[in-house]
């Protein structure tokens, strides 16, 4: 029975220890500069250029701003709510106020990019975002203006229209460009991007089989001895 139990603890360490695993740490951009319409950064030292059509609205710098990227409902987090560890980097963010066409490119190709959103569009005021590129939903709730009732509605020709959405986009093909049309305008929405540092590791996975094998092995033996014992 003493052994029974040992694999039980063991098996539900390991489980607990597999499940937090599931949420991966993201390096965000770290933007530095913006001019016109071109602003510029780095993920873990690889460049990130944002140009667009019109006019980019705000690089804040951390520190030095206020921090956009807050979850103020636990129950209801807009973006730790998925797979992502850790929200964006406070005060950091690109920031638009009129219909924009944008193009982003990275210094090297990004597995697991995830894009942040920061109060895109407003209640019964619908801001779409339309990408050249497919995405999921990671995560999507209450932000630092509220929240989508909609949470944010998927469209033909990989849409995302938004009314007050707060949330991150993941795009799970490498991506070395990326170009997006907003439409139409509003007085403020951002964005930033992250780079996902580490994915589980298939070692939890043959830790887990190991802690199963272990409870397995305790009950035979248990039983062997109980027989023994008739």
């Amino acid at each position: 029975m003493k052994n029974i139990i040992q694999g039980i603890l063991v098996t539900g360490t390991i489980l607990a220890a597999s499940s937090s695993a599931l949420a991966v740490p993201v390096a965000w951009t770290d933007w530095t500069s913006v001019s016109g319409n071109t602003a510029t950064g780095t993920i873990e030292g690889i460049a990130v250029t944002v140009t667009g059509t019109a006019g980019l609205n705000g690089v804040s710098q951390t520190g030095t701003g206020t921090n956009y990227w807050t979850e103020p409902d636990a129950a209801d987090l807009a973006y730790t709510g998925g797979t992502i560890d850790n929200a964006p980097t406070a005060s950091e963010q690109v920031g638009l106020n009129t219909a924009n066409s944008i193009t982003v490119t990275f210094g090297s190709a990004i597995n697991n990019l995830y894009m942040a959103l920061l109060s895109v569009g407003r209640p019964n005021y619908t801001v779409t975002y339309d990408f050249d590129q497919s995405f999921t939903i990671d995560s999507e709730g209450r932000g630092f203006w509220g929240n989508d009732a909609t949470n944010g509605v998927l469209g033909a020709n990989d849409t995302l229209a938004m009314q007050e959405f707060h949330g991150t986009l993941l795009f799970d093909a490498p991506v070395t460009t990326m170009t997006f049309d907003t439409n139409p305008g509003e007085n403020w929405h951002a964005f930033t991007f992250g780079k996902a540092t580490s994915v589980p590791e298939p070692g939890s996975f043959i830790l887990l089989g190991l802690g199963l094998a272990s409870l397995g092995f305790s009950r035979r033996k248990a039983k062997v001895q109980a027989t023994h014992k008739l």
